[in-house]
């Protein structure tokens, strides 16, 4: 990261001097903003979790080494809704809007139903990226993350092996609105479509919550006493699907394949609940959904996909404690 950040710092003093960068449509013609004293990002994800702390605590890692290196001030302004509410969350949207931040950084519970809000910040001179949300084609917003129907299609892979092609699974579905939990869940049952002898007989919502996993996990458990493994589509399902397994007494039974990296996560890793977990990288997240902004105020144009592919998580990356993330 370091590397990166001094990359941006370069290429930030070569536009100011008049030179590209990259795929930029900033030229030596072109007025160029001048390096502000300070700057001010907005950082929103779905829902106060853990899985969002590692984004941010990245964001602003990478905010202090760009500040550093800028001869600026770059302060990563940190609003989490307390659930997945999509009225919750437009309302700090539009108050953030309210503020004239120098950026937003949003995860968005429902891109469409947000999109008009999107479109206001970016009329009034806001630069916006979308982090794990995907941008819908055509808008011109740049959105930050992997492809998630591929990682779907992989935890889905995962999950049949440890389960030999066939057996009766439940699914457990994050934010049915948001595109990542959608994409996912999309893969996994186009997946197991494909086999004749896997039967999907039960499925659930966690909403991105550890609790409501555990309760809707617990729930599928006592329901299904035949039941051979769950799958899950985002960060809380694995956590509670392992709480959920120890307590039932039924870890090594049920099979599961995590997604993600959250401290807790890595607990249960190491205490042998699960043996893999497919991570969307939320440090890479965090980061370049700060360098992305700082671009954009130094007006040059970012790709529509910063794509920061996948991580493997395993038993022995965690044996000895806790990793920092992907």
């Amino acid at each position: 990261m370091r590397q990166l950040m001094r990359g941006l710092s370069a290429a930030a003093f070569g536009i100011v001097f008049g030179t590209t960068l990259g795929a930029s449509n900033v030229s030596a013609q072109d007025a160029v903003p001048e390096i502000k004293d300070e700057y001010r990002f907005v950082m929103i994800p779905i829902l106060a979790q853990a899985w969002f702390d590692i984004v941010h605590d990245a964001a602003a890692d990478s905010a202090e080494q760009l500040s550093a290196q800028l001869g600026t001030k770059i302060t990563i302004d940190y609003q989490a809704p307390a659930q997945a509410d999509l009225v919750e969350q437009n309302t700090l949207l539009e108050r953030a809007i309210a503020t004239k931040p120098d950026g937003i950084a949003i995860d968005a519970i429902d891109v469409n139903a947000s999109m008009p809000i999107l479109n206001e910040a970016r009329e009034r001179g806001i630069p916006v990226v979308l982090f794990v949300s995907t941008a819908p084609q055509g808008s011109q917003f740049t959105y930050i993350s992997n492809d998630f129907y591929d990682q779907g299609r992989i935890l889905g892979e995962e999950l049949l092996k440890r389960i030999g092609n066939k057996g009766k699974i439940a699914i457990l579905h994050g934010v049915p609105t948001n595109s990542a939990h959608a994409d996912r869940y999309e893969a996994l049952t186009d997946l197991f479509a494909q086999y004749p002898d896997v039967e999907i007989v039960d499925e659930g919502f966690d909403y991105d919550d550890v609790q409501k996993a555990q309760t809707e996990a617990s729930r599928m458990l006592a329901a299904n006493a035949d039941l051979n493994a769950i799958a899950v589509v985002d960060a809380a399902g694995p956590v509670g699907v392992g709480l959920a397994l120890r307590e039932a007494g039924r870890v090594g039974e049920v099979q599961f394949v995590g997604v993600d990296d959250v401290p807790q996560l890595q607990e249960l890793m190491r205490d042998g609940v699960l043996d893999l977990s497919i991570a969307t990288r939320p440090r890479m997240i965090g980061e370049w959904s700060t360098v992305a902004l700082m671009l954009q105020n130094m007006g040059v144009e970012t790709p529509s996909w910063i794509d920061t592919g996948i991580g493997y998580m395993t038993p022995d990356m965690v044996a000895n404690g806790n990793i920092d993330g992907f």
